[in-house]
């Protein structure tokens, strides 16, 4: 071996023994030979060559950054003003019928969804009869036999029985009525844990109707502007959309606020 050779190879030899720190810098460029020192005749087996990375097994990694999260469900404010809208919509009319869906979740909470079921909270379940929806008050007499039993009398309308069945069932209160010849038993459930779980996971599903309700008419308004598209630009009628589903999801946040607020009543929790 060639004076020259043997010092190039005892150099570069010990590096590939290296720590992952010196590989990373090797990585970064190559080790070669030029041809200006091929041709002064040292063979190959003389000189070690190091291939970009490959030979010493090195790798640059990069990784991706975590994106920012805490913007992710931030919604930007549509800028419309009333009168803009006013051209595609009557926003008095939604604004009242978002405000009644939400006010009647309020009333549902009040007659439906307390820790002692009276009777005058069945009062004015609606009950179908004939094809025609009545106050049960007027289908049936309604009495409390004990504090943890109400009976109603269908006897005058003997035919709504299983409307007046039905009803109860699904007024939310956790009642469970129980026919007998023209009259209907409802048992008071006692106030336990339990109890009062049920009537929290009413009130969730009461919020949950609502939002439903809501959602619909929130469409029912878009699909208006849609159907007026040309009358004004389309940037003022995008907007307009868009300011309908920020005014809806105003009114969800209250309906999902009631929900939360009658379930910590329920649950006698503070937190």
């Amino acid at each position: 071996m060639s004076l020259l050779g043997w010092r190039a190879a005892s150099r570069l030899r010990p590096l590939a023994s290296h720590s992952w720190s010196v590989c990373r810098k090797l990585s970064k460029s190559y080790v070669t030979l030029s041809s200006s020192v091929t041709s002064q005749n040292f063979a190959s087996r003389d000189v070690l060559f190091l291939a970009p990375c490959s030979f010493l097994q090195c790798q640059n990694r990069y990784y991706a950054k975590g994106k920012d999260k805490k913007g992710k469900n931030k919604q930007t404010k549509v800028h419309v003003t009333e009168e803009e809208m006013s051209e595609l919509v009557n926003v008095t009319k939604m604004n009242n019928q978002f405000s009644q869906l939400v006010e009647d979740l309020k009333q549902e909470y009040i007659k439906n969804l307390s820790l002692r079921t009276a009777a005058g909270s069945l009062e004015a379940l609606p009950v179908v009869l004939e094809g025609d929806e009545y106050p049960l008050n007027e289908v049936a007499q309604i009495f409390r036999k004990s504090p943890q039993v109400v009976v109603i009398n269908a006897a005058a309308f003997p035919q709504a029985l299983p409307s007046i069945a039905k009803a109860i069932r699904e007024s939310g209160m956790n009642l469970n009525p129980q026919q007998e010849g023209t009259s209907i038993i409802v048992p008071i459930p006692k106030v336990t844990k339990e109890h009062r779980e049920n009537l929290a996971k009413s009130a969730k599903t009461l919020c949950n109707r609502c939002k439903d309700h809501l959602k619909d008419a929130q469409n029912q308004f878009i699909r208006k502007v849609k159907n007026k598209e040309g009358i004004v630009s389309e940037d003022l009628n995008h907007n307009v959309q868009l300011k309908i589903r920020e005014i809806a999801d105003g009114y969800v946040k209250e309906a999902e606020g009631l929900m939360i607020a009658k379930q910590k009543e329920l649950l006698q929790t503070s937190k």
